[in-house]
């Protein structure tokens, strides 16, 4: 009996540990993509680059006209996301007071903290300058 114990403990500490390692790397790893992202076209381009490189082995003369149209392509994108984010703001805006209207007034409290925080998590790192017309409660800055 106690050396079934004995293996039953072994075994909860060897998948507790194994359950904590796996959460401590997917924490790293989510943290990771997150200051990549806020970094902006550097880091983001970089690591696009970093991977094309490793996996078709470039040159040069690749690499550096490949990081150009990526960088390229970066803009046209943001100038896209510009085009779009008062319209972005306004869905999002919609589909906060649907829900709001859903919840207790308790739970609306802490769904306006939410808000409220990633908000301002989304405004210290927006590059883009807010549209002109768009109310700053008009819903959450996003990147589509």
């Amino acid at each position: 009996m106690r050396s079934g114990q004995a293996i039953a403990a072994v075994t909860l500490i060897f998948l507790l540990g194994a359950a904590t390692g796996g959460l401590t790397a997917h924490l790293i790893h989510q943290k990771r993509m997150e200051r990549m992202v806020r970094g902006g076209a550097g880091p983001m381009s970089e690591m696009i680059l970093k991977k094309m490189d490793r996996e078709l082995k470039l040159d040069t003369l690749q690499r550096e006209a490949i990081r150009g149209i990526i960088q390229e392509t970066h803009g046209e994108m943001r100038q896209i996301r510009r085009q779009f984010h008062p319209q972005t703001r306004l869905v999002l805006a919609r589909s906060e007071e649907r829900i709001r209207a859903l919840l207790r007034p308790d739970q609306k409290e802490a769904f306006q903290r939410l808000i409220e925080k990633r908000r301002r998590q989304w405004e210290e790192n927006d590059e883009r300058p807010h549209p002109e017309g768009a109310p700053p409660e008009a819903g959450l800055p996003s990147r589509p």
